[in-house]
């Protein structure tokens, strides 16, 4: 679903700074990327990495990638151990080789091997790549990317030549040296201490040394373009698309057909939506200029299936023999933020359609972001891949950069209204209506799709106690609600389900004790020290609300103190309401979208374990005098 474009690899795991005590340490790292001319040019890698514990055996990993445009022409590595001596001379016919074929057209190609021998040991490599029809990006430069490694010396240069334009992005600006007939340009890194993962923290691209770096004018797979300004790249993705809107004329009846009837634009895209959904499905096709350019209309009318470009593609020319108007557009489902003042053709790895509705009525000035890959999830709904992120529409003039719209963080919320029955022997009888809104719809989209047994299993997993006879009662949503709310729509599903718990509340004497919550409950937290700084970029509420009922013949004798903490990007609190033998108990977890110090992460902390102290505590309830 979310592979388009090859060039770089813009979204990382989120990095932090380590300690000394490396497990491995990147002695060197040099890389250069040397263009002759627009289709050609070489790409030569050196690594020497000394891996000191084995938790870090993966940073000596060899991964070369290749594929119709590029091919390996030359390799060597050796393997040295603690004393200098040489235990293994890696040669070309070493390495292992797999094609990656994650599509019907895909010429994806990676050699790899994983040095082992006693630690410490040193690994040194070198390789180069022959770059042929056209250089549209050079490789991206990230010389650390596993974690707990550290970079004494990294060097990146790119030689282009003389007058040749190029951009680049980096953490660190280049040194530029003019030779002969060309120009060099040199990023160097040194003394990068390494990084820790860290949950909920900035992107890599913030804290991990790199080089973004294209060629302005530019060719792929003999095709030429210019990416200096994102209108630039739009018009040469255009160009390429121009030629692929060839519906035959019995495929354009049919569209005349099925949308006679209908009375707005969102009727079209709806009954045209449902007919891809139908007849169509996903298969990757990255094959040369396939990697941008879509397989034509006619082509996916013919065999049913396409990848997100040609699918993409093939529902705006359905909407277009429609009379209704739509905008191709690429998208990072990684990140929200592209690369600043950085427009190459590389960043992006998906593409969607944007139908902007003119027509009178609810949804006037509204746009449809449609996901033509994954047509179970709701038309209209902006899902979390895309909400937030700028995006580049591609237009007969050029691409136009925008940003798709973010729901308020309130809406993203997680209801759990639980019935808890308690039997005079400690039994319980569990009912639980699990609501979804927003975000949390996408996991639930095609539950309704999965046999019993799955389903099953997948509600127990959310179940603290022991839990037996677990029953699915009934599954709902309101995917086909657009119409009626416009943009105010929010996606929702509801699942209820049912379950015993033998022993549920714990009986000792006159008095039985009973759990707060038959669910799982609480929020995660780290406990060493945190390292980096805290990023929410979407905020999140989690409601829980569980009425207990107590045997007629007990009484309340006390309730767990209830928590209510405030922290800086999290509010906790908890709430009881007692009714003669019932408490209604209720469990609330706000997350606020923003980024903070890592200093406050301490406060967190405190309030975290209260809440769960909470979470996990019992309801004492004792038997009634006569």
């Amino acid at each position: 679903m979310k592979r388009f474009l090859i060039a770089l690899t813009l979204a990382l795991v989120p990095l932090v700074c380590s300690g000394q005590d490396s497990a491995a340490d990147i002695l060197e790292s040099r890389e250069c990327f040397r263009m002759k001319d627009v289709s050609s040019g070489s790409y030569t890698v050196y690594g020497k990495i000394r891996i000191n514990k084995e938790s870090a055996v993966s940073a000596g990993r060899i991964t070369i990638f290749t594929d119709s445009d590029k091919s390996l022409s030359s390799f060597t590595a050796t393997i040295t151990g603690s004393t200098g001596k040489v235990i293994k001379k890696i040669k070309r016919q070493d390495l292992e080789s797999m094609a990656l074929a994650q599509g019907l057209a895909d010429d994806f190609f990676v050699y790899f091997y994983q040095p082992l021998a006693p630690f410490p040991f040193i690994v040194e490599y070198e390789y180069t790549l022959t770059y042929k029809r056209g250089v549209p990006a050079f490789p991206s430069y990230f010389p650390v990317t596993e974690e707990d490694v550290r970079l004494e010396k990294g060097e990146y240069s790119v030689v282009v030549p003389s007058g040749t334009k190029i951009q680049y992005s980096s953490t660190v600006e280049p040194d530029i040296v003019k030779e002969d007939f060309n120009e060099r340009y040199v990023w160097r890194f040194n003394d990068y201490s390494g990084f820790v993962e860290e949950d909920r923290m900035p992107s890599a691209r913030e804290i991990v040394p790199h080089v973004y770096a294209s060629p302005v004018n530019f060719m792929f797979s003999k095709v030429e373009g210019q990416q200096g300004s994102w209108k630039d790249l739009g018009l040469w993705l255009y160009d390429l698309q121009k030629d692929t809107w060839d519906l035959t004329d019995q495929d354009k009846a049919k569209v005349r057909e099925m949308t006679s009837g209908c009375g707005n634009t969102f009727e079209k895209v709806k009954v045209l939506y449902d007919y891809l959904r139908n007849t169509t499905r996903y298969v990757s096709i990255q094959l040369g200029i396939g990697g941008y350019k879509p397989f034509s209309a006619s082509t996916v009318s013919r065999t049913g299936f396409g990848d997100c470009k040609a699918l993409s593609n093939y529902l705006k020319a359905l909407l277009e023999v429609a009379g209704v108007e739509s905008d191709y557009f690429i998208v990072n489902t990684n990140v929200s933020d592209l690369v600043k003042d950085y427009s190459s053709v590389g960043q992006m790895n998906h593409a969607m359609l944007a139908v902007p509705v003119n027509d009178e009525g609810i949804m006037k000035g509204d746009t449809l972001w449609v996901e033509c890959t994954n047509p179970k999830l709701p038309l209209g709904y902006r899902h979390d891949d895309i909400a937030g992120h700028q995006v580049v529409l591609i237009k007969e003039n050029g691409g136009e950069m925008v940003r798709c719209g973010r729901y308020p963080d309130s809406l993203s919320r997680l209801e759990n209204n639980v019935r808890v029955l308690v039997s005079s022997v400690g039994d319980a009888f569990v009912d639980v209506r699990e609501k979804a809104f927003l975000d949390f719809t996408e996991s639930r989209v095609s539950f309704s799709s999965l046999d019993t047994k799955s389903q099953t299993d997948r509600m127990a997993s959310k179940v603290a106690a022991s839990s037996n006879n677990l029953k699915i009662k009934e599954i709902w949503n309101n995917f086909n609600d657009y119409p009626i709310f416009g943009r105010a729509y929010v996606p929702q599903t509801r699942i209820d389900y049912s379950f015993e718990s033998r022993s549920f509340a714990e009986t000792s004497g006159e008095r039985m004790l009973i759990p707060v919550t038959p669910l799982r409950s609480g929020v995660g937290w780290q406990r060493g020290e945190r390292k980096n700084d805290i990023f929410l970029e979407t905020g999140a509420v989690y409601l829980d609300s569980i009425e207990i009922v107590a045997p007629a013949s007990y009484e309340l004798e006390s309730l767990p103190k209830a928590v209510n903490v405030e922290c800086s990007w999290v509010s906790l609190s908890s709430g009881f309401k007692v009714d003669g033998n019932k408490v209604t108990v209720v469990l609330k977890a706000v997350f606020k979208a923003g980024r903070y110090p890592k200093e406050n992460y301490a406060e967190f902390r405190t309030a975290a374990r209260k809440f769960n102290n909470l979470c996990t505590s019992k309801i004492v309830f004792k038997k009634k005098q006569n």
